[in-house]
């Protein structure tokens, strides 16, 4: 019987000019076929690993908001993601949010994380640069612009080619 985990893919980006970082966040099911894409805007400085933990963080909270039981969170930080595997972190201040990451995974029946190369997760990567223009986050469920579409399928398929 094959195993139906959820795929959400992470990626966070960062505007000094503008003062404001993005959040890309995409979930597939089982087969690559998207089934929400969130664009997540905050007005503040940010530092790379912990906005890119803080995305993983959301990730699990809007999996968990919408029931899923399995899933496999990807971010392209491996450093934040090694951080996760081994419950460690150097950077106090990301080691709250890799706290909540521990306490959320909890909630889960299955819950893993894993590095993937910024080439496979180009479609979080725009999402993350298009939240920086934002006024307001966006959020699509079943019916989702054609790039995102675009995007996601390369990123599939390009990930299936390495497995």
């Amino acid at each position: 019987m094959k195993c139906f985990v959820n795929k959400i893919n992470t990626d966070a980006a960062i505007s000094t000019q503008s003062i404001r970082t993005g959040k890309g966040i995409v979930a597939r099911n089982w087969k690559g076929e998207v089934l929400k894409a969130w664009a997540i805007m905050e007005e503040k400085l940010g530092e790379p690993e912990i906005e890119e933990a803080a995305a993983i963080r959301a990730a699990m909270q809007l999996g968990k908001a919408a029931g899923w039981r399995r899933i496999e969170v990807q971010s392209d930080c491996k450093n934040v993601i090694d951080c996760i595997l081994t419950v460690s972190c150097n950077n106090s201040n990301c080691a709250v949010i890799l706290e909540d990451i521990q306490q959320l995974r909890e909630f889960f029946e299955q819950c893993n994380f894993s590095f993937i190369h910024r080439e496979g997760n180009e479609v979080c990567h725009r999402l993350a640069k298009f939240a920086l223009k934002l006024v307001n986050d966006v959020y699509w469920e079943s019916c989702f612009p054609g790039w995102i579409k675009d995007l996601a399928r390369i990123d599939y398929e390009s990930n299936e080619l390495l497995l």
